[in-house]
Formats: structure tokens, C-alpha cells, sequence
């Protein structure tokens, strides 16, 4: 943190920049695996041919045209998926979620050992300052956020040095009575020395706790993304999963699709235990607005079930959504082709494998979508080890290492799988699952974008 200027605002300075404060510790000291740096340098033409030839049902120009998209709301993203098979082998990437305040730079190794900022300094450049320069108008630059200071004070530090000035950064949270930031006329405004209250002209956001009660629509200050992305589902999974369902069924005959589990939504609290039963016992159940991992349950017994429904029947007319849950294991019983299990990493000196995900930052530039940034989480407990008794199945199935605690949030990042020479390799994924991955992903940012100008547009 630099000068405090107020109750919860501090001042970042060019040169501000310490990479040793932005990284985890271990992420600094690791080099980048060579696939992974292939990927990140490939034109998005070359994406674009590779995909092709690994769907070729896939239309070129609807790919083409996809990778060229320049989003009007959510143009910074992260997505996560994970990495499935079925009983005959056929693999897939399923997306799980879209985030429109993604975090992910204090995971992902240098790409280019001489800019030291990373991707930290890409986003800002090539996303960022291209949204701020053409304004007119007078006003500070500012950094808006909840949560991971780690990576917002250096998203700060970036703007302070490519802006070549002084940056207002805010803690912005839901429940402060007395908020460092005020909205007056759709426009924000950031406290500063001497009770001043300083205009903002654009702003980094990094909002993700109900954002919608602090961030107003149609704002006259720039953000990045504005709160119509997370309206139209880079917040709230119900609406992403109907994004995806209009994608699905405009780009089908183009040779399209968004792949995610079986999912059903809108679902009543008294409607859960019929999807229990039509499900087998095994289903996840989800809060629409949630995010970092809280709200979600993995439920595989009715002891798991009656503990879930013990916490959410205090909200008894709220709605849910509910998925398939992809198994751990085959068995007898299972569909050949309609039933997904884990691939879970390359077995340790153990023979443990653990269910894990991908997360995959993306950002809007002026050659199109481009990757930004990639990392991996993995479960707790393995797949293929039988659990302990009364074992959470959320131990085997859950990733997310965003853990809520008295205190704010923490993070269990020994669970961390970075995208480095040491560790790519245990997750047994190649050069065209990365390919897959990130044209899934921009699919999904695509059809939020799409949703979001039909939501306030019309």
C-alpha cells in the first residue's frame, strides 16, 4: 500500500510497480512451460486453422469472425473448465463458469522475462488505455476493488506507469457505511486529502460481492468491465447459462457449441429433491449470484443433501440452479456416452489423481480476443482413492482455493497447478486443449456480450 489519502483510498505512483508484492512467491521463481508460451504467441489466425482442423465441422469465417469480435461490455474475462472423458474416451473441455472480474496474474509466470509487469502491463495497455485515451473529459484514474489486493494494487501500479500518473486506489466493499467512492450523476467520484472528492474519469473494477449495489447502469465514468457485463451473466450463472443456449442455437449449423454439464435453472427449493432422485443421488446445486466457490454444493448422498437444504431453506422462495455432477469413477450403470467423469492429473509417485480445473483469463484488444493469462486448481482429496467415511464430497470435487473466513478471504494456493515446467505437465493437457479452451472461452464471452447489448440496448 502507498499514501493514504483517505479511509480506504491510497495513492499508487508511477514506479510504484513491485513485482515481488504481485506474485506469488513461487510463481516468480518459475519459467513458463514451453507449450504454454507457444500458445500465447500464435496469431489468432493460426488458432483460428488448428481449431478447424480439430472440429471440422467448425465454419472458418464463424471462427474467424468470433476471434475478431470487439465487445461493446465484457472485454476482460476469465472462464473456468474442466477436462472430462465418457466410457468411450471422447474428451471435451465443459465449461463450468464465466467471470467478469477475473483474478489470475499472481499465478501466471513471465511471459516475457524482460517486462516485468507481465500481463498485468498487457491488459492495461492493450484493453485498458485504448478504452481511457479518446475521453475528453477532466478526472483521475482509479482502481476499484473488494478483494486480491495482491493483484489490484498492481493493476494500480501498471496504469500509474503506462498513464505516467497518480492512481486513486479504493477498497470498495458492499458493507461500508461510509464508502470511499460516491456516485453522483452516473459519474464516480473517489475521496481524496481534505475531504475532497475528486471526479473519476475510468476506472479498473474489480468488484465481485453483489457489484450491482454499488455500480450503476449506464455509468458516465469508464470501467472496466462495466456492471452490464456482470448483469448479463459474467455475475450470475443462471443468465450466463442462457447466453450460451441463444449461442448454441444461432451457431449450430456453423459448428458452434458452448459445452457445459447438464443444466437445469430457475429451480424451486421444494424442486430440488425431484432432481436429486432424476439424477441418481449425484448433482451440484448453485446459487446464481455466487462466486469464488461460495454458494456451490456437490452433493452425492442424502446426508450432503439434507445439509445443503438446511442452509438455503432460510431463503425459501429463492430460485437455483442445478447441474449433472461429473463423476469421480465409472461404474456398471453408467451411459456409455451421456455420462462424464473427471480425467484428473497424471497419477503422483502416489498413484493420486486429483479432479482439477482451468482457469483462462481473456481480454478484448485490437486484434481481437487474445489470451492473457492460465492456471490450474486442484481438489483436495483424489478421485481415485476411496473416501474416508463422512468424507465432504466437496473435498473431491471442489477446486476453488477462495476460502471465506472471519477475517475476509484467504487462499489455500498449495493447491495451485501453475502453468511452469514443473508443474503443466501433471495435468496432461497438450497444445490443442489450450486451443479448445480458449475458443470455448471466447465463445461464452461472446454470447454474454451479445446478451448484454440485448438487455440494455433495446
Amino acid at each position: 500500500m502507498k499514501l493514504s489519502v483517505a479511509k480506504n483510498v491510497h495513492i499508487v505512483e508511477p514506479n510504484d510497480f513491485e513485482p515481488t508484492d504481485h506474485w506469488y512467491p513461487r510463481v516468480l521463481n518459475s519459467n513458463l512451460h514451453p507449450l504454454v508460451t507457444m500458445f500465447l504467441n500464435l496469431d489468432n489466425s493460426l488458432i483460428a486453422e488448428r481449431y478447424c482442423r480439430l472440429v471440422p465441422n467448425a465454419n472458418p469465417k464463424a471462427i474467424s469472425d468470433l476471434l475478431n469480435y470487439q465487445p461493446v461490455y465484457f472485454r476482460w474475462a476469465g472462464t473456468d473448465m474442466m477436462y472430462i472423458t465418457n466410457k468411450l474416451g471422447q474428451r471435451k473441455l465443459t465449461l463450468i463458469e464465466t467471470n467478469s472480474c477475473p483474478s489470475g496474474q499472481k499465478s501466471m509466470p513471465l511471459l516475457f522475462e524482460n517486462l516485468q509487469q507481465g500481463g498485468y502491463q498487457r491488459l492495461i495497455e492493450e484493453t485498458f488505455k485504448p478504452m481511457v485515451d479518446p475521453l475528453e473529459e477532466d478526472g483521475v484514474l482509479a482502481v476499484f476493488y473488494d478483494k486480491n489486493p495482491m493483484e489490484n494494487i498492481g493493476y494500480a501500479a501498471s496504469i500509474a506507469d503506462i498513464f505516467k500518473e497518480e492512481v486513486h486506489l479504493a477498497y470498495y466493499t458492499k458493507d461500508d457505511e461510509q464508502p470511499p467512492v460516491k456516485i453522483t450523476d452516473n459519474k464516480f467520484f473517489v475521496q481524496s486529502d481534505n475531504n475532497q472528492w475528486l471526479p473519476v474519469r475510468a476506472a479498473f473494477r474489480y468488484v465481485t460481492q453483489d457489484p450491482w449495489n454499488r455500480i450503476p447502469k449506464d455509468c458516465k465514468t469508464k470501467l472496466l468491465n462495466p456492471i452490464e457485463a456482470c448483469l448479463a451473466g459474467g455475475r450470475n450463472k443462471e443468465i450466463a447459462y442462457n447466453a450460451y443456449i441463444e449461442f448454441n442455437k444461432k451457431f449450430k449449423e456453423k459448428g458452434l457449441s458452448i459445452h457445459t454439464p447438464k443444466t437445469f435453472v430457475n429451480v424451486g427449493l421444494k424442486e430440488l429433491k425431484v432432481y436429486l432422485n432424476d439424477l441418481k443421488g449425484n448433482m451440484v446445486v448453485k446459487v446464481p449470484e455466487s462466486n469464488a466457490g461460495q454458494g456451490v454444493y456437490t452433493i452425492t448422498s442424502e446426508r450432503e443433501f439434507e445439509a445443503m437444504y438446511q442452509q438455503i431453506a432460510r431463503y425459501p422462495d429463492s430460485k437455483y440452479i442445478v447441474q449433472e455432477l461429473i463423476k469421480s469413477n465409472p461404474s456398471a450403470e453408467d451411459d456409455m456416452t451421456n455420462t462424464w467423469y473427471h480425467l484428473g492429473t497424471v497419477p503422483d509417485f502416489k498413484e493420486r489423481s486429483y479432479a482439477f480445473d482451468i482457469r483462462m483469463m481473456i481480454h478484448s484488444t485490437s486484434k481481437g480476443f487474445r489470451p492473457l493469462a492460465a492456471y490450474s486448481r486442484r481438489s483436495r482429496y483424489p478421485l481415485n482413492f476411496p473416501p474416508p467415511e463422512g468424507l465432504d464430497s466437496w473435498q473431491i470435487y471442489g477446486t476453488n482455493l477462495s476460502v471465506k473466513s472471519d477475517s475476509g478471504w484467504e487462499y489455500d494456493d498449495e493447491r495451485l497447478l501453475i502453468f511452469d515446467r514443473k508443474n503443466y505437465g501433471a495435468l496432461g493437457i497438450g497444445l490443442n486443449e489450450l486451443i479448445l479452451g480458449f475458443i470455448q472461452s471466447c465463445m461464452a464471452i461472446y454470447a454474454v456480450d451479445q446478451q448484454a447489448k440485448k438487455m440494455f440496448e433495446s
